[in-house]
């Protein structure tokens, strides 16, 4: 597969590599070129711009290293309580790749730059996946998967499916984890949905119920009104994210996340889920 993305980025400082012992789990004993693929990975995260001040140095490296950690955190985790056996297996490789490739250079594409409105929102999503799966491609391909190979083809398209969420059922899901048509897609997507949760969430409904009006723009902060009808598109908005959660992503946001909201966040993810 040809490549049209720039060439990979180089960090602000020399990464440390992952570690040799990289865990392994029952489907997937970490390859050199894995590893190497992962450093790959690992030196696009810390190039975040959005990090301050040296981002080797920082605790959590950087939002970008900071967000695919918990991502592939959850990602074993979910995998260790599946009741799928072949998923309680993993995470394997492609999985694995994917987690750590979920959001990769994401600040390239950043959402003004695409049109207002839900179309825009959705084509921004489209070409943002599409820009994932093709760095994820290139970084694999220079750590040494080969393209012409049968086994690697099948990952290289294994990853791809999971980016651009190829293979998910739409919602109402099953109640069981083993009725869906790709049980380990839909843990990917739990696990992408509850990194949310755990990072983003209360940030991300604070500015969307009440930006932050500066003294330039102080006329346009908005009104209760205003504020009470972005509550309830925020309520929407967890609502459909909870209705792509599976089982196990619902239970570990249920047991882990929820009651560590504030009062006011928890309150619109129960509301959300009362409407689900």
């Amino acid at each position: 597969m040809a490549s049209s993305l720039p060439p990979l980025v180089q960090p602000r400082a020399t990464p440390a590599p992952p570690p040799a012992d990289y865990p392994s789990t029952p489907a997937f004993t970490p390859s050199p070129r894995f590893l190497v693929a992962l450093a790959s990975f690992r030196a696009m995260h810390l190039s975040d711009p959005a990090a301050a001040g040296s981002a080797a140095d920082a605790p959590a490296g950087t939002p970008s290293l900071e967000y695919h950690s918990t991502l592939e955190s959850y990602t074993r985790k979910l995998s260790a309580l599946s009741t799928v056996d072949a998923v309680r297996r993993g995470p394997g490789e492609a999985l694995l790749l994917a987690a750590n490739s979920q959001h990769i250079r994401r600040w390239e594409k950043p959402r003004k730059d695409w049109p207002e409105g839900l179309s825009g929102y959705k084509t921004w999503r489209t070409a943002l996946n599409k820009f994932h799966a093709d760095i994820a491609h290139d970084v694999m391909r220079q750590a040494g998967y080969l393209e012409d190979s049968e086994e690697d083809a099948a990952l290289f398209a294994r990853v791809r499916d999971l980016l651009l969420k190829r293979t998910l059922m739409r919602p109402p899901l099953p109640a069981r984890e083993d009725e869906l048509r790709d049980p380990e897609a839909h843990l990917f997507e739990d696990a992408i949905c509850l990194t949310f949760l755990s990072l983003e969430f209360t940030s991300f409904s604070t500015s969307y119920i009440a930006p932050t009006a500066t003294a330039d723009d102080r006329a346009t902060a908005p009104s209760a009104e205003e504020a009470a009808a972005r509550r309830d598109k925020l309520v929407t908005i967890v609502r459909k994210t909870w209705s792509k959660m599976g089982p196990l992503g619902r239970d570990v946001a249920v047991r882990e996340l929820v009651g560590a909201l504030g009062e006011k966040e928890r309150q619109v993810v129960l509301d959300a889920v009362a409407q689900a």
